[in-house]
């Protein structure tokens, strides 16, 4: 078993976070837990610039997930 020593939330416009940090009573030692979400804006394919933008930052990571 373990006991909760801190939980946090915190919730923004578009992101929303939550942390929980336990400890095991057998060895001391302590665990986080971090959970972090984004809301994503509907896309309007009308908005090319932005369309544009999205689609590099989507490259972007992808190529920094694929090249660490």
């Amino acid at each position: 078993m373990f006991t909760i020593i801190h939980t946090s939330f915190s919730e923004s416009e578009n992101r929303m976070a939550m942390a929980l940090q336990v400890e095991s009573p057998l060895s001391g030692i302590r665990y986080t837990l971090r959970l972090g979400v984004t809301r994503q804006a509907p896309s309007n394919l009308d908005d090319v610039e932005a369309y544009s933008r999205r689609l590099d930052d989507y490259r972007r990571s992808i190529e920094l997930s694929a090249n660490p």
